[in-house]
Protein backbone atom coordinates (compact mmCIF):
# COMPACT_ATOMS: atom_id res chain seq x y z
CA UNK A 1 0.00 0.00 0.00
CA UNK A 2 1.64 3.16 -0.98
CA UNK A 3 2.61 4.97 2.15
CA UNK A 4 1.46 8.40 -0.08
CA UNK A 5 -2.34 7.15 0.47
CA UNK A 6 -2.71 5.38 3.83
CA UNK A 7 -6.56 5.26 3.09
CA UNK A 8 -7.58 4.81 -0.91
CA UNK A 9 -10.82 5.70 -2.09
CA UNK A 10 -11.47 7.45 1.24
CA UNK A 11 -11.09 10.03 3.35
CA UNK A 12 -7.66 10.22 6.00
CA UNK A 13 -7.77 8.73 8.84
CA UNK A 14 -8.76 10.90 11.77
CA UNK A 15 -6.15 11.37 14.77
CA UNK A 16 -6.02 11.87 18.19
CA UNK A 17 -4.61 15.00 19.60
CA UNK A 18 -1.04 15.10 21.93
CA UNK A 19 -0.54 13.71 24.01
CA UNK A 20 -0.30 9.38 22.97
CA UNK A 21 0.10 7.36 26.21
CA UNK A 22 0.65 3.81 25.83
CA UNK A 23 1.62 0.10 27.43
CA UNK A 24 3.61 -1.99 25.26
CA UNK A 25 6.99 -3.84 24.50
CA UNK A 26 10.23 -1.81 22.98
CA UNK A 27 14.15 -2.99 22.05
CA UNK A 28 16.94 -0.44 21.38
CA UNK A 29 19.79 -0.95 19.60
CA UNK A 30 23.04 1.23 18.57
CA UNK A 31 24.75 -0.27 15.64
CA UNK A 32 27.77 0.46 14.08
CA UNK A 33 27.78 1.75 10.09
CA UNK A 34 30.18 2.72 7.79
CA UNK A 35 31.51 6.11 7.81
CA UNK A 36 29.76 8.87 9.54
CA UNK A 37 25.80 9.31 9.67
CA UNK A 38 24.57 12.55 8.31
CA UNK A 39 23.74 15.53 10.69
CA UNK A 40 21.79 18.37 9.61
CA UNK A 41 23.62 21.68 10.31
CA UNK A 42 21.62 22.95 12.61
CA UNK A 43 22.36 20.17 15.41
CA UNK A 44 25.52 18.28 16.54
CA UNK A 45 26.28 14.59 16.97
CA UNK A 46 26.16 13.22 20.48
CA UNK A 47 29.25 10.87 21.15
CA UNK A 48 30.19 8.75 17.67
CA UNK A 49 28.81 9.94 14.71
CA UNK A 50 28.82 6.49 13.09
CA UNK A 51 26.59 5.02 15.64
CA UNK A 52 22.87 4.30 13.91
CA UNK A 53 20.13 4.50 16.65
CA UNK A 54 17.59 1.79 16.12
CA UNK A 55 14.45 1.68 17.99
CA UNK A 56 11.28 -1.25 17.78
CA UNK A 57 8.10 -0.71 19.70
CA UNK A 58 5.09 -3.03 20.33
CA UNK A 59 2.45 -0.64 21.16
CA UNK A 60 0.05 -2.64 22.33
CA UNK A 61 -2.42 -0.67 24.66
CA UNK A 62 -3.13 3.04 24.74
CA UNK A 63 -4.19 5.56 22.16
CA UNK A 64 -3.64 3.56 19.36
CA UNK A 65 -2.62 0.00 18.85
CA UNK A 66 0.72 -0.73 16.10
CA UNK A 67 4.04 -1.42 15.78
CA UNK A 68 7.06 0.70 14.89
CA UNK A 69 10.27 1.07 13.24
CA UNK A 70 12.95 4.09 14.03
CA UNK A 71 16.04 4.93 13.41
CA UNK A 72 18.39 7.66 12.83
CA UNK A 73 21.67 9.19 14.84
CA UNK A 74 22.27 10.86 18.33
CA UNK A 75 22.28 14.50 18.60
CA UNK A 76 22.09 17.27 20.49
CA UNK A 77 21.08 21.00 20.23
CA UNK A 78 22.51 23.24 22.93
CA UNK A 79 21.44 21.28 26.35
CA UNK A 80 18.81 19.18 24.36
CA UNK A 81 19.80 15.97 23.28
CA UNK A 82 17.86 12.76 21.79
CA UNK A 83 17.30 10.56 18.56
CA UNK A 84 16.72 12.53 15.29
CA UNK A 85 14.41 10.31 13.54
CA UNK A 86 14.98 10.87 10.06
CA UNK A 87 13.46 7.48 9.14
CA UNK A 88 10.38 5.51 10.59
CA UNK A 89 7.70 2.76 9.58
CA UNK A 90 4.50 2.19 10.82
CA UNK A 91 1.54 -0.82 10.35
CA UNK A 92 -1.29 2.00 11.27
CA UNK A 93 -2.29 4.32 8.77
CA UNK A 94 -4.10 6.93 12.00
CA UNK A 95 -0.35 6.96 13.31
CA UNK A 96 1.21 7.74 9.73
CA UNK A 97 -1.32 11.06 10.08
CA UNK A 98 -0.57 12.22 13.68
CA UNK A 99 2.87 11.00 13.48
CA UNK A 100 2.96 13.74 10.61
CA UNK A 101 1.36 16.39 11.05
CA UNK A 102 1.62 16.54 14.93
CA UNK A 103 5.16 15.73 15.70
CA UNK A 104 6.72 16.44 11.67
CA UNK A 105 7.79 12.39 11.66
CA UNK A 106 8.69 11.49 8.00
CA UNK A 107 6.23 8.23 8.92
CA UNK A 108 5.66 5.21 6.50
CA UNK A 109 3.27 2.96 6.32
CA UNK A 110 5.17 -0.89 6.67
CA UNK A 111 4.54 -4.72 7.66
CA UNK A 112 5.75 -6.04 10.50
CA UNK A 113 5.90 -9.82 10.41
CA UNK A 114 6.61 -11.56 14.04
CA UNK A 115 8.21 -14.42 15.79
CA UNK A 116 8.97 -15.06 19.34
CA UNK A 117 12.11 -13.63 18.73
CA UNK A 118 12.42 -11.74 15.10
CA UNK A 119 10.73 -9.26 13.59
CA UNK A 120 10.40 -8.79 9.62
CA UNK A 121 9.67 -5.33 8.43
CA UNK A 122 9.01 -4.84 4.81
CA UNK A 123 7.14 -1.83 2.64
CA UNK A 124 5.79 -1.00 -0.66
CA UNK A 125 9.29 -0.91 -2.15
CA UNK A 126 10.16 -4.10 -0.41
CA UNK A 127 11.83 -5.56 2.66
CA UNK A 128 13.75 -2.86 5.29
CA UNK A 129 14.84 -5.04 8.00
CA UNK A 130 15.20 -8.12 10.03
CA UNK A 131 15.79 -8.26 13.65
CA UNK A 132 16.45 -10.94 16.03
CA UNK A 133 16.60 -11.33 20.10
CA UNK A 134 18.22 -12.99 22.37
CA UNK A 135 16.71 -12.40 26.04
CA UNK A 136 19.45 -11.69 28.84
CA UNK A 137 19.07 -12.50 32.34
CA UNK A 138 19.81 -9.42 34.27
CA UNK A 139 17.05 -6.88 34.54
CA UNK A 140 16.88 -3.68 36.32
CA UNK A 141 13.83 -3.00 38.78
CA UNK A 142 11.33 -0.61 36.69
CA UNK A 143 12.33 3.74 36.80
CA UNK A 144 12.12 6.34 34.78
CA UNK A 145 13.68 7.35 31.92
CA UNK A 146 13.42 9.99 29.42
CA UNK A 147 12.90 9.01 25.81
CA UNK A 148 13.77 12.36 23.84
CA UNK A 149 13.65 13.19 20.21
CA UNK A 150 13.69 15.73 17.10
CA UNK A 151 12.27 15.76 14.64
CA UNK A 152 10.78 18.09 11.52
CA UNK A 153 13.23 20.24 8.81
CA UNK A 154 16.06 22.74 9.97
CA UNK A 155 14.43 25.82 10.36
CA UNK A 156 11.45 24.57 11.70
CA UNK A 157 13.10 21.87 13.91
CA UNK A 158 10.81 20.19 16.52
CA UNK A 159 12.04 18.01 20.61
CA UNK A 160 9.45 16.04 21.78
CA UNK A 161 10.39 15.51 25.22
CA UNK A 162 8.77 11.99 25.59
CA UNK A 163 8.53 9.70 28.63
CA UNK A 164 8.95 6.17 29.90
CA UNK A 165 8.45 3.56 32.85
CA UNK A 166 9.51 0.17 32.56
CA UNK A 167 12.10 -2.29 33.46
CA UNK A 168 14.93 -2.14 31.26
CA UNK A 169 16.59 -5.95 30.52
CA UNK A 170 20.26 -6.51 28.54
CA UNK A 171 19.21 -8.30 25.48
CA UNK A 172 21.36 -8.81 22.59
CA UNK A 173 20.21 -7.62 18.89
CA UNK A 174 21.50 -8.72 15.89
CA UNK A 175 20.39 -7.94 12.58
CA UNK A 176 19.45 -10.51 10.20
CA UNK A 177 18.52 -8.75 6.85
CA UNK A 178 19.14 -4.97 6.07
CA UNK A 179 18.03 -3.18 2.78
CA UNK A 180 20.45 -1.33 0.81
CA UNK A 181 17.99 1.87 1.36
CA UNK A 182 19.90 1.96 4.81
CA UNK A 183 23.20 3.09 5.86
CA UNK A 184 25.32 0.53 5.70
CA UNK A 185 26.44 -1.16 8.37
CA UNK A 186 29.98 -1.81 9.66
CA UNK A 187 28.61 -5.19 11.56
CA UNK A 188 25.23 -6.74 12.00
CA UNK A 189 25.77 -7.11 15.81
CA UNK A 190 24.31 -4.04 17.85
CA UNK A 191 27.37 -2.71 19.93
CA UNK A 192 24.62 -1.59 22.77
CA UNK A 193 20.93 -3.33 23.34
CA UNK A 194 18.33 -3.37 25.29
CA UNK A 195 14.57 -3.89 26.09
CA UNK A 196 11.79 -2.65 28.11
CA UNK A 197 9.62 -4.75 28.65
CA UNK A 198 6.62 -4.19 29.48
CA UNK A 199 6.53 -0.06 29.56
CA UNK A 200 4.45 2.57 30.41
CA UNK A 201 5.06 5.84 27.66
CA UNK A 202 4.13 9.47 27.16
CA UNK A 203 4.54 11.10 23.99
CA UNK A 204 3.86 14.99 24.73
CA UNK A 205 3.45 17.56 21.72
CA UNK A 206 6.31 18.62 20.34
CA UNK A 207 8.22 21.86 21.57
CA UNK A 208 10.13 24.33 18.84
CA UNK A 209 13.51 24.83 18.94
Amino acid sequence: MPDSAPAPGGPPPPYPPAPWTFRGRLWVALLPVRGRLPVPPDLRPLACASLLAVGLVRYREGTLVYDELAMGPLVRRGRRAGLLIDRIWVDDATSVRGGREIWGLPKRLASFSWTDRSVHVTDHEGPIASLAFTPGRLRLPALPMPLPGFSGPAGRRLFVPGRLVGSPRFERVAVTSWSERLPPLERTTARISLAVRPFRMTVPGPVRC
